[in-house]
């Protein structure tokens, strides 16, 4: 039985055979193909010099990266955001309950009709409530107030003098008389509507308040020219 040491040497002797039996590297031409070529230069590349391989790579991300930025950039600077603000209150004295609700500023209001020629408005309204809106038209009116528990007070009037059908009990307001309804509508409000005979005006009152108080707003409106 042969030896390791006897097998390696015959391994040897075997290996120097069959090399002398192949040409010479010089007698040998070998011939790749241009894929091959390209493909054992990159690697060469990547192997050898790390860094100019991968820098194209990274300018290109960053390129792709700077662009995507840029049209992002545009597309928020083409938007426009409009905040309306809330127009501004005047703050009422705690000690001036019976003082005049104060009248909202003239640019708050709107374009003015030009028919229009009279706004009515109550002069006193209970202690806390701010103006909060207004609409008004050619024949016809409605100012919201904010009471301070935060429920709307809304005052229409109709210079038409138009019959608002309302049935209630009846009470008296100033000389004149009108119809009062007590939580009845669908938010549970008071309700108040009367009539001037002499101007021919028609108006209504829906608010939060007590009896005392819905009539006194209503025997404070006064016509503003």
């Amino acid at each position: 039985m042969i030896s390791d040491k006897e097998l390696r040497e015959a391994a040897r002797r075997y290996e120097k055979a069959l090399l002398r039996t192949l040409p010479e590297p010089e007698d040998c031409e070998a011939a790749f193909s241009p894929d091959f070529e390209r493909k054992m230069k990159k690697l060469i590349l990547r192997t050898d010099h790390p860094v100019r391989y991968w820098l194209p790579w990274l300018l290109g991300l960053l390129l792709a990266l700077l662009a995507v930025g840029l049209a992002v950039i545009a597309r928020l600077s083409a938007k426009q955001v409009y905040v309306k603000e809330p127009p501004p209150r005047t703050e009422r004295p705690a000690s001036t309950a019976s003082a005049e609700p104060s009248s909202p500023p003239a640019e708050s209001q709107g374009p003015e009709p030009a028919a229009r020629a009279i706004v009515y408005r109550p002069t006193w309204l209970p202690e806390g409530c701010e103006w909060d809106r207004e609409a008004l038209y050619e024949n016809e009116g409605m100012i919201v107030y904010r009471t301070p528990g935060g429920t709307e007070a809304v005052f229409c009037y109709d210079l038409t003098g138009a019959d608002m059908g309302a049935e209630g009990r009846e009470v008296a307001v100033g000389e004149g008389t009108g119809v009062l309804l007590l939580g009845e509508n669908k938010e549970g409000l008071n309700e108040l509507f009367w009539r001037d005979e002499t101007a021919g005006v028609s108006f209504w009152l829906s608010a939060p308040f007590e009896e005392e108080d819905m009539i006194r707003v209503a025997e404070s409106v006064k016509a503003e020219e």
